[in-house]
């Protein structure tokens, strides 16, 4: 099971002033209630230098800070709800996309994402892991470019009420879904599993053939670029946690110190990495 131990002087980061800070706050599934926002905005401008930046994974950082002041901007963090973190050798701040309110999400990605990172946020690793979730096929996340991840998928169903009215047909991008003589033609090679065509049948004529989560493991972006490989099946949301969970403790237990998970995946063998979460690589 994976450790969950924090680093109370994780989040600071050296800039090129000399004596000065950035302190990197988690942003919890990139969402922020309004005190909070106010709260950092006090704190950059009473320690910083009335700036606050974005970063990548949905986190916000105050740069400016001197380094003796480190310890009490964390804290203030910390009273507003906002851990310092997601700097290191551990599991950097899970970033997801707005799945859980966007019309194309296909599963609640800011609660997967929050349970991801209460369970497992910030645990020392051999070296940093990221990982990111898209609701969709649309993939705002960009999933296949994190070391773990997850990407949600929905599949129709087409029933006999279906009277081809071709609204499925206008929004499907791939061309899974004709209408020909009153009739769909779905092909399922096609069916990339955005289930918009659901979504959009106004007779409700369209259910659901199968859903979940497909993951990809090894991906990285950066100075070396490598793409995820893809798991075969779909995961059920519910286990989701659990799999991240033995994903981290394979990554623990056979990492190399500094090695990244696609090249320990290289190196162990992709096969045995994904036997280790209960999965296989598609073929």
């Amino acid at each position: 099971m994976a450790d969950t131990k924090k680093n109370r002087t994780s989040g600071v980061i050296s800039l090129r002033e000399r004596g000065k800070i950035a302190v990197r706050g988690k942003v919890l599934a990139g969402v922020m209630t309004a005190p909070q926002m106010a709260a950092v905005s006090r704190i950059a401008e009473e320690f910083g230098n009335g700036t606050v930046g974005l970063t990548a994974r949905l986190n916000v950082e105050l740069p400016g800070i001197d380094r003796r002041d480190a310890g009490e901007v964390a804290e203030r963090l910390r009273q507003a709800g906002i851990e310092p973190g997601s700097t290191g050798a551990t599991l950097r701040s899970v970033v997801a996309c707005k799945g859980t309110v966007c019309r194309h999400g296909c599963y609640d990605t800011q609660g997967l994402a929050r349970a991801i990172e209460e369970r497992y946020g910030g645990c020392d690793l051999p070296r940093k892991l990221k990982i990111s979730v898209s609701g969709c096929p649309n993939n705002c996340a960009k999933v296949q470019l994190n070391d773990i991840g997850i990407m949600g998928r929905r599949f129709p169903l087409f029933a006999d009420e279906c009277d081809g009215c071709g609204a499925c047909e206008k929004v499907c991008r791939e061309g899974a879904v004709r209408i020909a003589d009153d009739e769909v033609l779905f092909s399922r090679e096609n069916c990339i599993g955005c289930g918009d065509c659901i979504a959009i049948c106004p007779k409700g004529a369209i259910g659901v053939a199968s859903e979940g989560l497909r993951l990809f493991l090894g991906g990285r972006s950066g100075r070396v670029l490598r793409v995820g490989t893809e798991a075969e099946g779909l995961v059920a949301e519910e286990e989701a946690v659990a799999i991240v969970g033995r994903l981290i403790d394979c990554f623990r237990e056979n990492a190399l110190p500094g090695e990244r998970f696609g090249a320990m995946m290289e190196r162990v063998g992709t096969g045995i990495i994904f036997a280790a979460a209960g999965m296989r690589p598609r073929e």
